[in-house]
């Protein structure tokens, strides 16, 4: 009986790891301009003043596939500014392995994720499918990982809206 022990203990193994199809890896880089301001309501737990900007997105796979433009929204919460009048945000995008690059993936609202502990920038979480999700790729002040304490963030990004508008494919 003991023989069958180094035989199934390998098979039952193989149950227990997780399919590569969940890791998460980067799919592509989401470049965005900001435009006019919108009126948004502040929420009314939040002691900060709320901004919303109307944007124009590109996305670029990290695969082959065709550039898509969005059109959208973004809201952005002051910690000591304002969303700047003309920038420009870049997000890593990023999803399960199995994702397929179909047009149209990133059309849905994002929110902040509020598990994110406090300090970090939280990423911004797809509402409708929860497994793609925005990080932000923007530069850090220098020597800001040696100081002991951190400036606060300008404004933090507490939601976005994308609608596709053109796939170049």
């Amino acid at each position: 009986m003991r023989w069958w022990f180094p035989v199934l203990l390998p098979i039952c193994m193989g149950f227990v790891t997780l399919p590569a199809s969940t890791a998460i890896v980067d799919i592509g880089v989401l470049t965005c301009t900001l435009g006019h301001a919108i009126d948004t309501p502040a929420a009314p737990k939040s002691p900060a003043p709320s901004e919303g900007r109307e944007m124009v997105c590109s996305f670029k796979a990290a695969k082959n596939a065709p550039e898509e433009t969005y059109v959208g929204v973004v809201k952005a919460v002051g910690g000591v500014g304002t969303l700047p009048d003309k920038a420009a945000m870049l997000w890593s995008v990023r999803a399960p392995t199995s994702t397929q690059l179909e047009p149209g993936l990133l059309q849905q609202s994002y929110a902040a994720d509020a598990q994110t502990p406090a300090g970090q920038t939280p990423p911004l979480v797809g509402e409708r499918n929860g497994a793609i999700s925005l990080h932000t790729m923007a530069d850090k002040q220098e020597d800001s990982a040696s100081k002991e304490k951190q400036a606060p963030p300008q404004f933090v990004v507490v939601a976005v809206e994308l609608v596709l508008k053109v796939s170049a494919g």
